[in-house]
């Protein structure tokens, strides 16, 4: 499910069509993935075709209120001028994809605090900060990647080239995973048994042992290996930063005693593991006594209602769509799942 669009073959007849036709190669072994730009393009068309844009309003969830007559979502919006709106409905649903908040190791945080004080706030950045732009600064530089997973090693990739030196710190071996889960996670392979499992808290361990973590696709290990052998990155892994200081213009890094000084430092270490929503969702599981499992996830029942009125997909469905949830697949699976409610004929 390489794809936004209802049919499975929806990319495909795509690609065939003239406004599909600008490339001749469309789609990359293995598993035809297609390109970004088709990809993009078809995402657009599907947008275009369900008129999602005249749906759309932008601003960011700030509280979730529910009563017998239907839910009241509150939220922040670039137009109110700092002023709260709301949406009224009687149903909503929660697909609020993957943690937003990123993973600071505490010395990274140490060293951030420095370097503000000194003004060279771009001396470390996390590069999933909303701020953060992937500059690519003239001159010759030492920049340290730190972080072995596909966003680690791409911002490495991206970076690489002659007089600049990039070196790509990890705590282990580059892990090499074509998908970030097994494949037999997509259908009864290991669903069948995962949906039959009854503890949420078992659950949770089947999704934490299925993921690949930290990993990459074989694509981007050639692409990293070839620059490797050009010597424009140098990959250092298992490795343990313990500890970063300002040393006049430079960042110094230690790692099990040896000291490595750079230009600046990139963090490509994730997320944070927390659930996302924040606090409005935290008061609204308290208000409305939503369950949750151990680990603060939505425990669901099969059509993905976690409340009458309120239904979810992406990260939040995971204990019951399963370690695929928060991919095009899981997407797919959920939004059958829940049309399977709002029609009792739908079979999922």
């Amino acid at each position: 499910m390489h794809h936004i669009g209802l049919s499975p073959g929806s990319l495909r007849s795509f690609a065939d069509t003239r406004r599909g036709k600008r490339k001749p190669q469309h789609f990359t072994r293995p598993y035809s993935r297609p390109s970004l730009d088709l990809f993009d393009r078809h995402s657009d068309h599907v947008i275009e075709r369900f008129q999602l844009q005249e749906l759309h309003v932008r601003g960011r969830a700030s509280a979730l209120q529910i009563s017998d007559e239907g839910v009241r979502v509150g939220f922040e919006s670039p137009e109110s001028n700092g002023e709260d709106s709301a949406l009224e409905a009687k149903h909503v649903i929660l697909a609020l994809g993957a943690p937003h908040e990123p993973a600071w190791p505490e010395w990274a945080r140490r060293v951030a605090v420095l370097a503000s004080c000194e003004g060279r706030a771009n001396a470390i950045r996390h590069i999933f900060d909303p701020e953060f732009e992937l500059v690519d600064e003239p001159g010759d530089e030492v920049v340290a990647v730190v972080g072995g997973g596909i966003s680690g090693a791409q911002v490495a990739i991206r970076l690489a080239r002659p007089g600049r030196r990039v070196l790509l710190l990890s705590r282990h071996p580059l892990r090499v995973h074509q998908f970030d889960s097994d494949p037999g996670w997509q259908g009864p392979k290991y669903m069948a048994a995962f949906s039959r499992l009854e503890d949420p808290n078992e659950r949770r361990r089947r999704i934490q042992k299925a993921r690949h973590r930290g990993s990459i696709p074989p694509d981007v290990h050639a692409s990293l290996r070839r620059r490797r052998a050009r010597g424009v990155i140098e990959h250092l892994d298992e490795v343990e930063v313990e500890s970063a200081s300002i040393v006049g213009e430079r960042v110094s890094i230690d790692i099990g005693g040896r000291q490595i000084a750079v230009d600046r430092v990139l963090l490509a270490t994730g997320f944070t593991g927390r659930r996302p929503g924040g606090g409005w969702l935290d008061d609204a599981i308290e208000a409305y006594d939503l369950p949750c499992a151990e680990c603060g996830y939505p425990i669901v029942d099969q059509g993905l209602r976690w409340h009458p009125r309120v239904l979810v997909m992406g990260a939040l469905a995971e204990l019951e769509i399963g370690p695929v949830s928060r991919n095009l697949s899981g997407a797919q699976r959920a939004g059958e799942r829940i049309a399977a409610v709002a029609d009792p004929d739908w079979v999922y």
